[in-house]
Order: C-alpha cells, then structure tokens, then sequence
C-alpha cells in the first residue's frame, strides 16, 4: 500500500499537478541589511556577479559609527543556498578580518560572523540581508 501512494504521488509531481517545494539557491545579486554584535552593529551589504566560469566573485562592505568600511574579500565558497566568505579590512589602522557563513532561505540571506586581528578574536556576532 504505501509503495502505491508513493508511486501515484510520483507520477502526480511527474506530470505537473503538484509542485514540490524549489530548494533555494543563491544567485548573482544585491543583499543589503544589518549586523549586530558584541562590538556593536550596522548596515551590510554583499555583492555577488557570475565570474564566468561558473562560480562568483563578490564585493562586500559595511558600517561602523555610520561610515562606510570598504573591505577585500579573501576568500568565498557557494555551495547552493550556502556561503562562506573571508575578508579582510582595516579600521583606525588596525587590520582584521572577518568570516562570514550565512544561508539563502527565499530572499534573505543571513547567519554569522567571527572577526579576528592578528589571529585573537576581535567580535563575533549575526548578520541578516535581504536580496535587492
């Protein structure tokens, strides 16, 4: 019996009469929200272009104290509604870098974050973006 429901619910999703759930994926584009951490919080934004080899490349950037922190990502890893990013930027001389995780579910991309200098934990926080 239950190999027969499953067989009519096979060909009910084969032939079109019911859609399943699209698993999310993230794509090329605009994500734009706020992080928050023991260090304090901001606004974000994340940049993700096709780099034409079937990957992406990605600009990222944030705010402290209501200005622009401009930062260079080091490293990113898409793994279809999943990402890690590095990236490294300076602050009042300082350099430290970030690690980011984060996972696509609809449009809003969010997770956390840890920050480093010179290898000693800086801050560690939460981030949330929404697709633009």
């Amino acid at each position: 019996m239950r190999f027969l429901k499953l067989l009519i619910l096979a060909a009910i999703v084969a032939i079109g009469l019911v859609d399943l759930p699209a698993q999310d994926k993230l794509g090329a584009g605009t994500y734009k929200g706020t992080y928050s951490g023991a260090g304090g919080a901001g606004d974000i934004h994340l940049a993700l272009k096709a780099d034409g080899k079937g990957g992406f490349s990605a600009e990222v950037g944030f705010t402290i104290g209501g200005e622009e922190v401009p930062a260079k990502v080091t490293s990113m890893k898409v793994d279809g509604a999943k990402i890690d990013m590095v990236y490294d930027f300076d602050l009042q001389g300082a350099k430290l870098q970030s690690a980011i995780q984060g996972t696509l579910s609809g449009k809003t991309l969010a997770g956390t974050y840890k920050t480093s200098a010179d290898g000693a934990a800086v801050d560690e926080g939460t981030w949330k973006t929404t697709a633009q």
